[in-house]
């Protein structure tokens, strides 16, 4: 049993015991005008209309170019209707834009308001948009303190100039940044470990102000020949016998092998076995100095020894390994734990140095962990501490075994990266350790350990080619996030944001890191967090100081006249009351707040409502109440006044078109009415012909009101039953042009009103495009011929015709053609009925034949008899005879 020198179970508690461890609310905002700008929160922008062209047209003789239905202009007036309409379009869609955006522009204020602060501290506090403002004259009668604190552009449109609005902001400052260290192996240069740099920054500062993230840059590039420390760490129970032969010369084989990484390279040896007490070893005297049965020489049963620390010596190790000898112990898991924790804090006898601290822990069993010392009467929780004496674990009775995260925190803390060389029987259990300890990794050693050196290249290829980011413990409410600019362009954010792969020597990657305070700490001081790259010593230092209070709060004056006789201090444009003092100006005690006295200085005339129900009185003074909608305020001296009981239009307060003052609409120019509703720009009443309601009617709220009973339209140019252009000189052109038509006789006397010109052809007319109204017409005369002419007036008010001078006339009919097409048709279709009729009486007669032939098969005839004939010949036969 002591020697185990057969095949070994891990326990069955093992491996899961393992893997267990704003706004104001002012009108004001809303954009007013079409096309124009956005205007800032509560800024009025001025107005913008569009130039708007129109030709205007002097009306000729008889009324020429009158009319809804008037073709002299259809493609203007089109054009201007067109114009009209997107215009309208515009204006709503610029308004809804503005308001869309107000209302984005106003959460950031409605943050501000609802924190209620009583100070500028409080205030920036509350929100990285929030800002305060120190004008002394800023609060409007009625408004509490805490309206001073606003988001920026609210304040402003509120009246407050940027130079009185404390807005701080937080910052940066980098003290150290040397540039990580370029170096090849081989290189004659000698650099000591503390002179290599891998990882930059190294130490700044970052000022933070509430909600607001400050980002900086680290970079991290493995230098090579990084000069590395390895501690092998190995059982030597009585199963590892023919192990140990194999690592008696793993010093000078690992130092050659090693020298093809880095040139700086040291080793040192451990050994481990149990503790000794029952009933993890034998107590009786004989077991205790020889563990193993027969004729085996065992070395005293011990739990962990350092025996060689450190060096650079691989001969050393080879002589000093080689006089090692293999122990025993009772049970099967071993007493790892406690050398692992050991050698983690024991750093200088161990030695290890600020470089790459690498533990390869051998072993072909499981493993103690905390609870289990219980067995052999130790419930002392293991402390961390080292406890090497002559190089000797004394305290292996009196500590249980530490726990896996306690090795997690003491392993990361002193940058030890950790290979479990482990038979393949247990490589389950620690593939399972591997994933709660980080930087680690797992590699199947032989059942002679004949790998080891292989095994241990391996590991530390794979643990060198990824960078993890780890951070010491945050301040309470300060979060910090990662984002990782890796190889091959691959990024990351969240917890894979810490870590980059695939990493050889002399890669450089980047992390993007943001830090960011929820809120600030209680007194006030600094605090400093690090982050290094696990399994590294190198680290960054950040020195976190908070923006908590505002510069002015600093130049305050205490006990100021200003604050009532000296009950407060005067900072940032606002009186902070001492204690027992209240009111805007400190004018009050807290005795003489629910005063009945002070209440009459609260209620109108005539009114027993104090400050008009929508607030409260505070040292005679009325502070209006807040409402849910932060955009929505009471204002007055007595409260009764608000920008939200105003009148609507389109479901908006003055119709988006004016500011709500104590429930009374002030219009923006252009706009009248109680609710603003009312437009006086004439640019949607403007027809085509540039008059106003194309002079039949007049243009009301932005509205044409046809005076007219024939007109109607937007614009009062629609007339059904107005003639066109073409129509109403339709006669006069025919008669003058072709003497023919109803006015032939009168032609002289009624038709003489505008000039004519002959063209030879439709391409000769003139074509759209020239100064004076143009209309095409296309009529048809007496003689059902069709004439071509264009009617247009200058800007004299002279009417001009262009004609062309032949009418377009449709030929007579070619009867020849017709009266052969006709005689053809008759022939083709007689021929076409004698072949139907014949192909129908072939398929009736086929259908007879078939039918005669069908029943002729069917007839049955008999030959032999004929069917009328009876014999005259009758039998008969005697019942009594017998053929005798």
């Amino acid at each position: 049993m002591a020697g185990r020198d057969g095949g070994r179970a891990a326990p069955l508690s093992a491996a899961p015991s393992a893997a267990a461890g704003g706004g104001s609310g002012r009108a004001g905002r809303r954009c007013r005008a079409a096309l124009a700008p956005c205007p800032g929160r509560g800024s009025r922008a001025p107005s913008a209309r569009p130039k708007f062209e129109a030709t205007r047209a002097r009306a000729g003789a008889r009324g020429a170019l009158r009319g809804a239905g008037e073709q002299r202009q259809g493609w203007r007036r089109g054009e201007g209707r067109a114009a009209a309409a997107n215009l309208k379009l515009l204006t709503w869609a610029g308004c809804l834009y503005c308001l869309i955006w107000s209302a984005f522009a106003q959460q950031g204020g409605s943050d501000c308001i609802k924190a209620n602060a009583k100070s500028c501290g409080e205030c920036i506090q509350a929100g990285p948009n929030c800002g305060w403002c120190k004008k002394t004259d800023f609060l409007q009668e009625g408004e509490p303190t805490s309206a001073r604190c606003d988001d920026l552009a609210a304040l402003k449109s509120k009246g407050c100039p940027t130079e009185d609005i404390e807005n701080p902001r937080g910052s940066k400052q980098v003290l150290e940044d040397r540039e990580v260290t370029n170096r090849k192996i081989g290189a004659a240069e000698k650099l000591k470990p503390e002179a290599i740099t891998q990882i930059q920054p190294q130490k700044l500062v970052l000022k933070l102000r509430v909600g607001e993230p400050q980002t900086f840059s680290l970079k991290f590039k493995r230098a090579e020949d990084y000069p590395i420390d390895l501690y092998y760490l190995m059982d030597l129970s009585y199963s590892m016998k023919d192990d140990l032969e194999n690592v008696k010369s793993l010093g000078t084989a690992l130092m050659f092998e090693m020298e093809k990484i880095t040139s700086d390279f040291r080793i040192g040896f451990g050994s481990f076995v149990e503790k000794t007490v029952m009933p993890y070893i034998s107590t009786t005297p004989a077991k205790l100095r020889n563990p193993c049965t027969g004729d085996q020489n065992c070395t005293s049963p011990f739990s962990y020894k350092n025996v060689l620390s450190l060096t650079s010596e691989g001969n050393k190790f080879n002589e000093l390994v080689g006089k090692q000898h293999i122990s025993g112990n009772l049970d099967s898991p071993e007493g790892g734990f406690d050398a692992i924790m050991q050698v983690a804090v024991c750093g200088e006898q161990i030695g290890w140095r600020n470089v790459t601290r690498l533990l390869v822990f051998s072993t072909d069993a499981g493993f103690h962990f905390a609870g289990d010392g219980k067995l052999g009467g130790i419930v002392l929780p293991n402390d961390g501490k080292c406890h090497l004496e002559n190089n000797m674990y004394t305290m292996s009775h009196y500590y249980d075994y530490p726990s896996i995260a306690h090795l997690v925190q003491k392993l990361s803390e002193n940058n030890i990266q950790t290979i479990f060389a482990v038979t393949e029987e247990f490589q389950a259990v620690y593939k399972e350790l591997k994933n709660l300890i980080p930087k680690s990794a797992v590699g199947t050693l032989s059942s002679n350990s004949s790998n080891v050196i292989q095994l241990i290249i391996d590991a530390y290829n794979s643990l060198s080619s990824e960078v993890i980011l780890e951070n010491s413990k945050l301040p309470k409410g300060v979060t910090i996030s990662y984002k990782s600019y890796c190889k091959n362009g691959v990024n990351d954010t969240q917890e894979d944001g810490r870590k980059c792969s695939n990493i050889s020597i002399g890669d450089e990657v980047k992390f993007e890191i943001s830090v960011t305070a929820n809120e600030c700490p209680k007194k006030g001081q600094n605090e400093t967090i690090k982050i290094k790259p696990l399994g590294f010593t190198e680290e960054v230092e950040i020195n976190l100081q908070f923006v908590c209070e505002c510069q002015c709060q600093s130049e305050g004056e205490a006990n100021s006249p200003a604050c009532h006789e000296g009950n407060g201090t005067f900072e940032c444009g606002a009186c902070r009351c001492n204690e027992g003092r209240i009111g805007r100006l400190c004018e009050c005690s807290t005795d003489e707040v629910n005063s009945e006295d002070m209440d009459a200085y609260c209620r109108r005339e005539n009114s027993t409502e104090i400050c008009s129900n929508n607030g409260e009185c505070i040292c005679g003074q009325c502070v209006c109440k807040k409402r849910e909608n932060t955009n929505e305020v009471y204002s007055g001296k007595y409260c009764e006044c608000d920008n939200f009981n105003c009148d609507r239009s389109n479901g908006l307060i003055c119709g988006g078109n004016g500011i709500c003052k104590c429930r009374v609409c002030e219009c923006f120019p252009n706009f009248t009415g109680s609710a603003c509703d009312c437009s006086l720009d004439t640019l949607p009443c403007m027809a085509s012909n540039g008059q106003i309601c194309n002079g039949r009617g007049t243009c009301e709220c932005g509205t044409c009101n046809c005076t007219d009973p024939k007109f109607q339209g937007p614009t009062c140019e629609m007339c059904q039953t107005c003639l066109g252009v073409c129509a109403e000189h339709k006669d006069c052109v025919q008669c003058r042009a072709f003497n023919k038509g109803e006015k032939k006789e009168t032609c002289s006397q009624e038709c003489m009103y505008f000039n004519m010109t002959r063209v030879e052809s439709r391409d000769k007319l003139p074509q759209p495009g020239q100064p004076d109204p143009l209309s095409h017409c296309k009529e048809k005369d007496v003689d059902d011929c069709w004439f071509y002419f264009t009617y247009s007036v200058n800007s004299n008010g002279e009417a001009n015709v262009h004609v062309v001078e032949t009418p377009e006339c449709p030929s007579g009919p070619d009867i020849i053609p017709i009266v052969a097409g006709v005689v053809a048709g008759i022939v083709l279709i007689g021929l076409a009925l004698l072949l139907i009729w014949k192909l129908l009486m072939i398929i009736h007669d086929r259908r007879e034949f078939a039918k005669f032939e069908k029943e002729k098969m069917n007839a049955k005839w008999d030959t032999g008899e004929n069917p009328i004939y009876k014999s005259a010949v009758t039998t008969v036969v005697n019942p009594k005879y017998e053929g005798k």
